[in-house]
Formats: C-alpha cells, sequence, structure tokens
C-alpha cells in the first residue's frame, strides 16, 4: 500500500487537513480497501542553537578525543543510540542477511534530541571520561 502524509491542525476538537486537495486525489486513485491511520502532535525540531551545540561539543569535543572525524563520530552516536534495523530477505520472505545502521537525527523533535544528547553525554563521561558540558553552561 502507498504512504500518503501530511500534516493538520486541530482546531475546537476538528482536523483541518493540509493540502486536502492532494490527498482526496491520492485516495481517490487508490481501490477500495481498509486503511491505517496514524495521528500524532506534532512537536518542533531542534533548533539551532541545539545543532550547533551538538555539532560543537557533542560531536566536536568527543571527535577531538578519538580522532576520528566529527561525521565518523555522528555516524557512531546514530548507530548507537538511535540504531535502524534492517533485514534483507529473499522473495520466499527468508531474511538473507541482517543490519544495523544508524537511524536518523533529523526526524528527532526537539525532546528527543535532548534525551538523545543526554545518552551520549552520559556515555561519553562513563566510556571515555569526556565530559560534555550542558548547552547552558555557556557553550553554544
Amino acid at each position: 500500500m502507498e504512504e500518503i502524509v501530511t500534516t493538520a491542525q486541530l482546531v475546537k476538537g476538528r482536523i483541518k487537513i493540509r493540502h486536502w486537495n492532494r490527498v482526496a486525489s491520492e485516495l481517490a486513485a487508490m481501490r477500495d480497501c481498509e486503511l491505517r491511520v496514524s495521528m500524532t502532535r506534532a512537536r518542533a525540531t531542534r533548533s539551532q542553537l541545539q545543532n550547533r551545540w551538538y555539532w560543537g561539543c557533542v560531536v566536536g569535543l568527543v571527535a577531538e578525543h578519538t580522532g576520528y572525524t566529527p561525521d565518523e563520530i555522528h555516524e557512531i552516536y546514530k548507530a548507537k543510540f538511535i540504531p535502524k534495523r534492517l533485514a534483507l530477505a529473499n522473495h520466499n520472505g527468508h531474511i538473507l542477511s541482517e543490519f544495523v545502521i544508524g537511524g536518523t537525527t533529523t526526524r528527532l523533535d526537539t525532546l528527543e534530541f535532548s534525551e538523545y544528547c543526554t545518552r551520549i553525554q552520559e556515555w561519553a563521561a562513563e566510556a571515555l571520561g569526556v565530559v560534555i558540558p550542558d548547552p547552558d553552561e555557556g557553550t553554544a
């Protein structure tokens, strides 16, 4: 089944779907079927201040300590703290190989991103002895 993604607003208990004409057109092109509808509250993605602190301190301090590039550290963090599991299967559905790769930080809202960074701070202090200061300590 194809996925239709759009945004909506809840106003006085009523849902107002953005880009309704596009959504209606895509629905009209589908055969009759059962649909799964999922709604989640939209939250802001990380701010520019969070982003500067992340790359400057959270990534930068560990990159400096380990000798890896900032991009390599970012990939390590994603694989360790937001892993995405993938499996390759043949046409019969038998799994041939399984992989763990890093998820994406771009879809994390501000709260999720903050929790992600907190886990990294704790790990860096325990595993590497690297103290990553909080953003409110004048490091952003």
